[in-house]
């Protein structure tokens, strides 16, 4: 019988709100934005799909970096039903962090380009372009994409390894949440293909694959933390 201060049903719940929470605002930008197959056209193209979106597709960027910014008080909470190293835990706290930092550049700096641009001509936005450009690709490929993904994929890895034996869990869930993270990490070539001018194939799918399997693994662990279990 569970205890006053057992707090996994709770976490339970708080898991499977959050694993189908942060797939809402994906949404809005794919299909008003293309998302995310618009991110790799070029710069021109990109700000003015961005400025045609208007504010709802500024408020689905805001929903969308606030979900990444749980994604640290999720990962803390996780540790309070998967016995993980304290080390595992602070990866994905500092995964949160840094989906939300690069995420929040389409919230507030990218609305002021995308206005810029449409207001230059054709002679004023190569300068727009550019500096949309390394932002686009520091805060969007090198920072969310490139060290967000990482970290999450470790943190994806690490607590699933904490689930093999755990007779709550078990080793089914705990390879598939092993699989999206090692799947993740695959996904990485899709960004190092931005600047390394190769076709990354198949990869290009693997960060979609790999959140999807994200998704599922939370829910998964999430009704496992509601269900009673057997005594």
């Amino acid at each position: 019988m569970s205890k006053p201060h057992d707090m996994t049903g709770a976490i339970g719940v708080a898991l499977i709100v959050f694993a189908i929470a942060f797939n809402l605002p994906y949404i809005w930008p794919g299909f008003h934005f293309d998302y995310p197959a618009i991110l790799r056209l070029p710069p021109g193209a990109i700000l003015s799909a961005f400025h045609q979106g208007g504010p709802a597709l500024i408020i689905a960027w805001a929903a969308f970096a606030f979900c990444g910014l749980l994604f640290a008080p999720i990962a803390a909470a996780m540790a309070r039903v998967v016995p993980v190293p304290t080390g595992v835990t602070a990866i994905g706290v500092a995964a949160g962090v840094t989906q939300a930092i690069g995420l929040s550049r389409w919230v507030y700096v990218v609305p002021g380009l995308a206005a810029s641009w449409a207001d230059a001509g054709e002679g004023g936005r190569g300068g727009i372009e550019a500096i949309f450009m390394a932002l686009h690709q520091f805060a969007g490929v090198g920072i969310s994409e490139a060290i967000g993904q990482t970290l999450t994929a470790f943190w994806m890895i690490g607590v699933p390894a904490s689930q093999l034996r755990d007779p709550r869990y078990g080793p089914v869930l705990g390879g598939v949440g092993i699989a999206g993270g090692l799947i993740l990490l695959t996904g990485l070539a899709e960004g190092l293909a931005t600047v390394l001018a190769f076709d990354p194939g198949l990869f290009g799918l693997a960060a979609l694959v790999g959140f999807l399997l994200l998704t599922v693994w939370l829910v998964w662990t999430g009704f496992l933390c509601i269900r009673p279990r057997r005594v």
